[in-house]
């Protein structure tokens, strides 16, 4: 019975034995399977390259995967620049390096380095963990272009040949880039089609690029097949719905082709946006007509297919402006005939009310207080868009105005008749004529005064002005530029007709302004913005000894949401302060701002779009004085300040803060940032500014 009993329990003993040491192998698997598991991935501590003399490290570094472990500045940069430094930056992946490679091999043969070599190495600092990447890189001889043969083109007119081989984007000698031949045959396909040639056709088979092994260069072939000539045939015009005073003859006039002219897509769309532009219409396409057979023939029958906009229209008007430099709001009532007595000229009646100091309005203070800015208008215009060319149109207004500024009302009767020119796609020049009567009334609380501010004027004002737009976006240009220069003359008209009984003043006025747009990112992601502007006006003549004084609302001002934004409008000058209501006869500005899109692909809260906002950040500097001779450096005021955007149809609603970095007028000793406490006052004294679009 007792050795019976042993048995089973030495057998459950090993058993037990044999499974606590199982459990125990277990254990420790697990164990290093945790170690192995917690172990930290290999970090990228550096990147070097040697043997590039044509790129820079800074281009080679962005043409690679891997990238180093950013610190914590560089980090904080990134959310200025839109530098991801996602999780995975930073890490090292071995299978990145080939690709690496492959990457700086190709970058170098887009760039005409045709037998050059990259070779990785990299060094282990097993004790932290990191890795030190090096690309050893041979440049080797660079090719260049021998020659340039362009075939197919014998079929095509002397001066369409001329015009498509006289500006290429390849020419003999230049290093041979690959990239550039798509861009030269699209180039050369594109003119092509604008000049009658629509079906014009690359032949890879006949085209390449051929190198010759004695001086590694190339001789580069393209072959077109230009087709058949193209040319506009008979035009149809539809009206959709129909209107009988729509005339065909008011929608021709705006083509910018005729039948028998040579085929051109530039010609198609410049017409359709002039008849968008024309105002009578929602919408205008110009198509291939259809419905007619012309697979057989080289003319192509044309249908314009337009949809006439409601001719009379009247609206209540929710008015947003910045005139004056300052966010204005106001209610108006228009009227519109868009085809006043036919011919699409444009009839307008506008009764409009805005002010600039809504919550003083709001709080109960009268019209005529000091601390109100604000105006009533009454406006008829007539426009002509089409006089005697379609490149020529004109306009006749008539306004009755009250501007009542702080301490200062101006009573305005105007007339102006005007005309514009367009000179070339990007080219406007304007010729106006204005009639103006203007009676001021300053306050009584004004201490100091100039009696000949207070006389009434009547006065005869041409203005020239010419401007070049090469934006690429009304309301918010990422690109381009917009120049403009304006010439004022008053007091040559009077003088001619000997009107001497009335009080008029001789002066002249120049005004220049410019506006730049770079896309620093490639990507509609960081933008820099500039802006200068001046102006200058002086009495001649006769005006320099009588006592007559240039307009106030002829004069130059500054400060203001779309001037120096560190001050309210017309706070700004380097006149004495009680002369600031009355202007100053020269004005020099220029403003920097730098447009970044932080919250891109956060995609939608609500009815907001993260993609719309922007963050600004500026430095605004200029002044206005009372005269060129009173300018000194000193005087020059300097602003920053910060700002939000958010993208809309009609426009980017605006909120700027400004700041006053450097104030000529503050006390001697304290007129700089830096001189001043910067919480209570120069972040107490800043200033907020409201407005629709962007600054400048």
């Amino acid at each position: 019975m007792v050795f019976t009993m042993m048995v089973p329990l030495a057998v459950r003993a090993a058993h037990l034995a044999r499974l606590l040491c199982l459990c125990w192998v277990l254990s420790l698997h697990v164990c290093y399977a945790q170690t192995e598991e917690a172990e930290p991935p290999w970090e990228i501590k550096r990147i070097t390259f040697k043997g590039n003399q044509f790129f820079d490290d800074g281009a080679l570094h962005q043409a690679i995967q891997s990238r180093e472990r950013p610190g914590f500045l560089t980090k904080l940069l990134g959310k200025f620049t839109g530098e991801d430094f996602g999780p995975e930056t930073g890490i090292f992946h071995p299978e990145n390096i080939t690709v690496d490679e492959q990457r700086l091999t190709e970058g170098y043969l887009e760039r005409g380095f045709y037998h050059s070599t990259i070779r990785s190495l990299f060094v282990e600092d097993t004790s932290h963990h990191q890795v030190t990447i090096l690309f050893e890189i041979v440049e080797n001889k660079r090719s260049f272009v021998d020659s340039v043969l362009y075939r197919g083109l014998d079929t095509l007119s002397s001066d369409l040949k001329a015009k498509l081989l006289e500006e290429p984007l390849i020419r003999t000698g230049m290093p041979y880039e690959r990239a550039k031949a798509p861009d030269e045959i699209k180039r050369v396909l594109t003119m092509m089609a604008d000049n009658g040639y629509r079906d014009a056709r690359y032949n890879y088979d006949s085209s390449g690029a051929y190198e010759y092994l004695s001086t590694n260069n190339y001789m580069l072939v393209f072959t077109f097949l230009p087709g058949p000539l193209y040319r506009f045939g008979s035009q149809d015009v539809r009206v959709d719905p129909p209107r009988s005073d729509i005339t065909n003859e008011i929608v021709l006039r705006e083509l910018d082709f005729k039948p028998g002219d040579i085929f051109s897509r530039e010609k198609k769309i410049s017409s359709e946006r002039n008849l968008n532009r024309l105002g009578t219409f929602e919408a205008a396409r110009i198509e291939p007509d259809s419905s007619r057979d012309s697979l057989h023939t080289t003319t192509i029958p044309i249908e314009v297919l337009v949809r006439p906009r409601a001719r009379n229209e009247l609206a209540p008007e929710l008015i947003i402006s910045n005139q004056g430099d300052e966010l204005n709001l106001g209610l108006g009532m228009g009227y519109t005939d868009r085809n006043f007595f036919g011919d699409a000229r444009a009839f307008n009646a506008n009764i409009r009310a805005r002010t600039q100091s809504l919550p003083q309005v709001l709080g109960g203070k009268s019209f005529d207080s000091p601390e109100v800015v604000a105006a009533l208008d009454l406006q008829l215009q007539i426009v002509q868009p089409y006089l005697f060319t379609r490149t020529l149109s004109g306009s006749i207004l008539s306004n009755l105005s009250l501007d009542k500024q702080k301490a200062i009302v101006l009573y305005i009767v105007r007339n102006k008749a005007g005309l514009t020119k367009q000179f070339a796609t990007y080219t406007l020049g304007s010729v106006d004529w204005t009639l103006e009567r203007i009676q001021p009334v300053i306050d009584s609380s004004v201490q100091v005064t100039l009696r000949e501010d207070e006389r009434p004027q009547f006065n005869s004002i041409l203005t020239f002005t010419l401007q070049r737009d090469k934006t690429n976006d009304p309301f918010s240009p990422t690109e381009g530029f917009f120049h403009s220069i304006s010439i004022e003359e008053s007091g040559v008209l009077p003088n001619l007709l000997h009107a001497a009984p009335l009080s008029y003043t001789e002066y002249y006025k120049l005004t220049l302004f410019g506006r730049w747009y770079y896309d620093l990112s490639s990507s509609r992601f960081n933008i820099l913005a500039l802006k200068l502007r001046t102006g200058y006006q002086d009495k001649y003549g006769a005006s320099r000894e009588r006592p007559v004084t240039i307009p106030l609302n002829r004069r130059f001002y500054s400060g203001g949401s779309g001037s120096l934004r560190g001050w309210r409008a017309r706070e700004l000058g380097a006149m004495p302060d009680p002369f600031l209501l009355f202007g100053g006869n020269f004005t020099l500005e220029s403003s920097l701002e730098m447009r970044v899109n932080h919250f891109r692909g956060l995609g939608k809260w609500a009815f907001i779009r993260f993609d719309n906002i922007w963050g600004v950040y500026f430095l605004d500097m200029g002044n206005t004085w009372s005269n060129i001779t009173d300018v000194r450096m000193k005087d020059i005021a300097i602003g920053a300040g910060i700002g939000f955007r958010y993208e809309t149809f009609f426009g980017p609603f605006r909120i700027d803060y400004g700041i006053r970095v450097y104030d000529p007028k503050a006390e001697p000793g304290r007129q700089t940032i830096f001189k001043k406490q910067f919480l209570s006052e120069t972040l107490g004294s800043g200033v907020f500014h409201f407005g629709i679009g962007h600054a400048f």
